[in-house]
């Protein structure tokens, strides 16, 4: 599978978009604004349309054209769009629940016509990617972190960031867990015990050797945070 990493202009969020090896179709994971171009560009490079959209949680900066991206489907259909459920309110209006400016370049939210709470079980978002949610919540209600396992391609601007043929365990660790750092408690919703907890029991209950492809910055592994990550390092010791 191949996984384009997308950094967009608006907090500097990760975009993603899946690949599953022979799909006709993608997951679109984050589209946040000022990267439709972008993410229209990796469609065409790889041949495909959009099957699905997953939100990893429901802040401005990863939903934003969420809707958009949702009419990428073959023939121009409108293809589902994912959210933890906890996080369903905030679709209603995302820039409510940050107390923020929004950029310039932002336009007008626009909710997705079919959104659709997230399985809690494994489930295929497209044909050929299977997903596994994992609540963690902490930096919103419904923040989440989506499990796989597959041979792994990682890009940026189309270059090779990390490659195995082998199947390998990796999680979009959204705004949870990021490389050397972990997501803000301090916004509506947050809460530094919740992260604490999910800190926990991500480290305890994933393999150590789990790429993880976080909400904004460069990928890392669960092992490098284990080992580096003081917020990761702490939240284990406290318990």
């Amino acid at each position: 599978m191949r996984l384009h990493v997308i950094p967009s202009p608006f907090y500097a969020a990760n975009g993603l978009v899946l690949v599953p090896s022979g799909a006709g179709t993608a997951l679109v994971v984050d589209p946040s604004a000022g990267i439709q171009h972008l993410i229209r560009e990796v469609l065409g490079l790889e041949g495909v349309s959009v099957g699905a959209v997953l939100l990893t949680h429901g802040h401005p900066d990863h939903v934003w054209d969420a809707a958009e991206v949702s009419t990428w489907g073959p023939d121009g259909a409108t293809v589902p769009v994912y959210v933890p459920g906890p996080d369903m309110y905030r679709m209603d209006d995302p820039a409510s629940f940050l107390p923020m400016p929004l950029p310039d370049f932002v336009g007008d939210w626009v909710k997705p016509t079919d959104l659709r709470e997230a399985p809690s079980d494994s489930f295929e978002v497209v044909p050929g990617l299977w997903l596994r949610m994992v609540p963690a919540p902490g930096h919103t209600e419904g923040s989440a972190v989506f499990l796989g396992e597959s041979p792994l391609d990682i890009r940026v601007n189309n270059q090779s960031f990390y490659s195995s043929s082998e199947p390998v365990p990796w999680a979009m660790s959204a705004d949870v867990l990021f490389k050397d750092s972990v997501g803000r408690t301090d916004l509506p919703g947050g809460d530094e015990t919740q992260m604490r907890h999910s800190l926990r029991t991500i480290s305890n209950a994933l393999d150590p050797r789990t790429v993880l492809v976080p909400g904004h910055g460069p990928a890392t592994t669960l092992s490098d945070e284990i080992t580096s990550n003081q917020y990761l390092i702490r939240a284990r010791r406290i318990g």
